[in-house]
């Protein structure tokens, strides 16, 4: 199917888009190439930040694109040119919208309550909170896989002790990511270690994102915030600490994306709200296709499209019936 049958065959689409830990080396580039306004998107970016995010997406600087303060601009730049490279070859109808974590900001730009510019920059102020929240080393996240959330609430309370050590991300019924200090993550990997149709994975950041330990970044993030213009959406975009649609109160807003780097993701609660909202089908847009997994362990009956670059979106072959 061609992205100008995507309107054809559906009137109404969700949109989805991911967060840190999607990154690639080259990532943007095939879009830059094929589309001048995905091209000036990512020349902004660049005009914005004071550095060329372009070529640290392109690879050239090493493994700069796997520390957190570029790679939360950077997913960010890529999610928006895909969507602006698509929104130029098709024309579809979008019911709601909601990203995991960072996909957050992707999502709201997507809905037009931040414009580009401002987004990036409040991204950019989140990143480098993030990435000093907790000196390097101390705090880790794990994903832990095969485990009911009830269980793994139960090994996080068994295994925390003196330590903070807190739910983060319930990804899907039987995906939850631990967050929280090092030692105390390594109890869990431990703890389920040995155990049948169950794995814990490390996940490669070096930061406890969404726990309490993120409280320094929480104040940072509320300073910028303070002065940013928010503005309605088109189209609902759904909280990640509610898992409901934004609230047109812009203080109550702002709290919300203040709250979010300090409360756990409820993804799997949103994507049950994104299908009660009558969505034919779901585009994640943006690096890699960890959402599309994700939408397939919690309802394996829901139409997905991951679009990650221009081979993608060319051809849509993460098309799932």
């Amino acid at each position: 199917m061609s992205v100008t049958a995507l309107a054809a065959k559906y009137d109404t689409v969700a949109l989805m888009f991911p967060g840190q830990g999607s990154q690639f080396s080259g990532m943007g580039m095939d879009i830059a190439r094929e589309s001048a306004s995905a091209r000036t998107l990512i020349e902004r970016a660049d005009r914005v930040l004071g550095y060329p995010l372009s070529r640290v997406m392109a690879g050239e600087h090493g493994d700069e694109l796997n520390r957190t303060v570029h790679t939360q601009p950077a997913v960010f730049v890529h999610s928006m040119a895909l969507l602006e490279l698509l929104r130029e070859r098709c024309r579809f109808s979008t019911v709601v919208a909601a990203g995991h974590s960072l996909g957050e900001y992707s999502a709201l730009c997507a809905g037009g309550a931040l414009d580009f510019e401002e987004a990036l920059d409040v991204v950019r102020t989140r990143a480098q909170a993030m990435d000093e929240a907790q000196p390097a080393g101390t705090c880790g996240m794990a994903a832990l896989i095969g485990i009911s959330k009830e269980d793994t609430c139960r090994i996080v309370d068994d295994c925390r002790e003196d330590q903070i050590l807190e739910a983060a991300n319930f990804n899907a019924p039987d995906q939850v990511v631990v967050s929280g200090h090092l030692e105390a993550v390594q109890r869990v990997m431990e703890a389920v270690k040995g155990q049948k149709r169950t794995r814990a994975v490390m996940l490669p950041v070096s930061s406890a994102f969404h726990t309490s330990l993120m409280a320094s970044a929480r104040d940072t993030l509320s300073d910028r915030l303070e002065s940013a213009t928010l503005r309605t959406t088109a189209f609902p975009v759904l909280s990640n600490v509610t898992a409901q649609a934004y609230p047109s109160s812009v203080p109550e807003a702002k709290r919300l994306l203040m709250d979010q780097v300090v409360r756990p993701v409820l993804w799997e609660d949103c994507v049950k709200t994104m299908i009660q909202s009558g969505a034919e089908v779901f585009l994640e847009i943006g690096p890699g296709k960890v959402l599309t997994g994700l939408l397939r362990r919690i309802d394996r009956t829901v139409h997905t499209i991951s679009i990650s670059d221009l081979e993608s979106m060319s051809s849509l072959d993460g098309t799932n019936s």
